[in-house]
């Protein structure tokens, strides 16, 4: 695939997905390239030939079930061949939302509270995301080369949560009065009374010093 094409194919899921998730769309283009080598190692069934639409090569099932392939393996020093079940999506935007939901883990928490792509880029090599420790620079040089940071401009039309919305919630994350990213997902949803008693004792508890 063409990379500009590609970029192309993927630029409007990862913007879609931010306006939920907060995860920059450049760092999600970026990781997508990356990690799939410009679509061309996306997971594909080795009997059948479907394709996974598994942009980031996750093992498991997913909305689509999942592919079986032919994945060479180490053990006791000989490469075996192994097969091995990865998710399967219908649609590229499943995918870019199923790994942006894995980040809004709390051990990705500053990658949320970044403040730059580069920032992202680092704190995802920081938290442990993949074992190569050139990984963040790798991003950071792809983001830079195909301007992928003009995917991170929005208009504020196009927002579905409104921008103080989205300040209260990843200040309420940085204060610790929210736990989990993934509350940055629910901005825009009414409140149970038990969110609000969560939030409440959280603040309770941050006054009396209880980690």
């Amino acid at each position: 695939m063409d990379q500009q094409v590609f970029i192309h194919f993927v630029a409007g899921p990862a913007r879609q997905s931010y306006l939920t998730h907060r995860i920059f769309p450049s760092i999600t283009i970026a990781q997508a390239i990356l990690e799939s080598g410009w679509g061309k190692h996306v997971p594909t069934d080795a009997a059948t030939g479907r394709y996974s639409y598994n942009l980031f090569g996750i093992k498991g099932s997913g909305p689509a079930g999942s592919v079986t392939v032919n994945s060479r393996e180490v053990e006791n020093g000989q490469t075996v061949i192994r097969p091995s079940a990865f998710k399967a999506y219908y649609s590229y935007q499943q995918s870019i939302d199923d790994h942006a939901s894995f980040l809004l883990r709390p051990a990705y928490k500053r990658v949320i509270l970044a403040s730059t792509p580069t920032e992202a880029a680092q704190e995802l090599q920081k938290a442990g995301y993949a074992t190569d420790p050139a990984y963040a620079e790798k991003l950071t040089n792809l983001i830079r080369t195909y301007h992928l940071t003009q995917y991170d401009q929005f208009a504020p039309e196009e927002k579905s949560v409104p921008e103080w919305k989205q300040e209260l919630g990843l200040r309420a994350l940085k204060e610790g009065l929210i736990t989990s990213p993934e509350w940055l997902g629910k901005l825009d949803e009414p409140m149970p009374a038990w969110a609000v008693f969560a939030v409440a004792l959280r603040l309770l508890d941050k006054q009396r010093n209880i980690p």
